[in-house]
C-alpha cells in the first residue's frame, strides 16, 4: 500500500513539473469586403493593351497624376481621378 501511495504521489508531483501546452486562440477578424477591380480606359476607345505607345502614354499619365495628387505621403484619390479624367481617361470596372 505504501509503495502504491509513493508511486501515485511521485506521479502527481512530476506531473506538476511537466510543461503545459497553451492553445492560443486567434481573435476573430471580420472578413475583408470583396475588392472590385477597376482599370483606367481611354475615352476614345483605343485599347492600350494593343498599342505599346498608348500603354507608355497611359503609364506616364498615371505617374504624372499620381505625383500631382500626392502630398504628405498620401494620395488624394479625388485629385488623382480628376487628373486622369482631364487627360481623357475614365475608370471602368475590369
Amino acid at each position: 500500500m505504501r509503495l502504491s501511495l509513493a508511486v501515485v504521489s511521485a506521479a502527481v508531483l512530476l506531473s506538476a513539473c511537466a510543461p503545459t501546452t497553451r492553445q492560443s486562440v486567434a481573435p476573430q477578424v471580420a472578413a475583408a469586403p470583396p475588392v472590385e477591380n477597376y482599370v483606367w480606359a481611354r475615352n476614345d476607345g483605343r485599347r492600350m493593351s494593343e498599342n505599346p505607345d498608348l500603354l507608355r502614354q497611359g503609364q506616364a499619365d498615371q505617374a504624372a497624376c499620381r505625383a500631382s495628387a500626392s502630398g504628405g505621403g498620401t494620395l488624394n484619390l479625388s485629385a488623382f481621378q480628376s487628373c486622369m479624367e482631364s487627360r481623357g481617361y475614365s475608370r471602368r470596372r475590369a
